[in-house]
């Protein structure tokens, strides 16, 4: 068992990262590069990031047999993702002397949850974006995650963006005053409203630093902060709704059942998550629910391992 090799990839919208491990648990390799999303960064940039990956994994182990490889990639929503994400993955593996056996791509949550449990399992995400996906019956449900433009509702992105409209509201008057205001500015070190109009729209402001403002929420709330409990509040119902609407569709049916915590936002802000799992509770009394203390590569290396023993269904 040792003698075999596992390739696991988290690509995200913020960072890509690499690993290559034998069965025991042994690290050969490991590397960090840029975004794999391919709906933020293009194709061509994706690209250039598993090629330069697995490049550099080559340079470090230059005739390798990778028994299975688990590329858990961002952006793979719908059966046209998926293709043109194999398509990358099928030319830069082309240009890697390392030989290949089974080649799993997935999304990256669907990946992580394959790894946390055999089955009966769901995670829940808020990070940038939200989503949530349940595991059972040997089959994959998945709920939200439609983008920034449309959805993600609960996510970094969407707090980031009710805050910013929140304080550019009450700048107008047409909303309470909020601490909010003041964490923002001293945050971005602007000097007033009108300074951090010009810095949201200019044309480096990425999605990821608007998410940031959320980092400020858990404070304004512990501050009595109406407008941030507000929001933080909407915010929960959002994932919880997410959550629910997930597990009924999965057929679950009020047995033992796993939901895990995931993501920036549910790791920073302990009063939203404390707000998710009290409402669960009355509602979903069977479940239990965790925070995920491993990182997901973690969880993506051992769905490549259960897929080599055997404990997953191949699709």
């Amino acid at each position: 068992m040792s003698n075999r090799f596992i390739l696991a990839v988290d690509g995200g919208a913020t960072k890509t990262v690499m690993t290559i491990r034998s069965t025991d648990g042994r690290e050969l390799f490991s590397a960090t590069s840029t975004s794999s999303n391919y709906q933020a960064v293009g194709i061509e940039h994706v690209r250039h990031v598993f090629t330069g990956l697995l490049r550099s994994a080559a340079a470090h182990l230059p005739s390798l047999v990778i028994d299975v490889a688990v590329f858990a990639i961002s952006g793979v929503d719908t059966a046209q993702d998926k293709k043109i994400v194999e398509e990358i993955i099928e030319e830069s593996v082309a240009r890697c002397p390392f030989t290949f056996g089974q080649i799993i791509i997935e999304n990256d949550v669907e990946a992580t949850l394959k790894g946390l449990g055999d089955n009966n399992v769901s995670l829940l995400i808020s990070g940038t974006g939200a989503i949530c996906y349940s595991f059972m019956n040997n089959i994959i449900t998945r709920a939200g995650g439609w983008g920034h433009r449309i959805g993600d509702e609960g996510s970094g992105y969407w707090i980031g963006k009710h805050i910013a409209k929140a304080i550019f509201r009450a700048a107008d008057g047409r909303n309470k005053p909020t601490v909010l205001t003041e964490l923002i500015l001293k945050g971005h070190q602007v000097n007033n409203t009108d300074e951090l109009f010009n810095l949201i729209y200019s044309s480096d402001y990425t999605n990821a630093r608007l998410a940031s403002f959320g980092s400020y929420l858990q404070k304004a709330a512990e501050m009595e902060d109406a407008v941030a409990q507000r929001i933080m509040r909407k915010a929960a119902d959002e994932l919880v709704l997410l959550a629910t609407t997930t597990l009924k569709n999965a057929g679950y049916a009020n047995e033992a059942h796993t939901l895990f915590l995931n993501g920036g936002v549910l790791k920073h802000n302990r009063r939203i998550m404390d707000l998710i799992i009290a409402e669960l509770e009355k509602t979903h009394p069977n479940i239990s629910v965790k925070l995920c203390d491993e990182k997901p590569l973690e969880a993506i290396f051992n769905r490549g391992l259960r897929e080599i023993n055997g404990a997953l269904p191949v699709k």
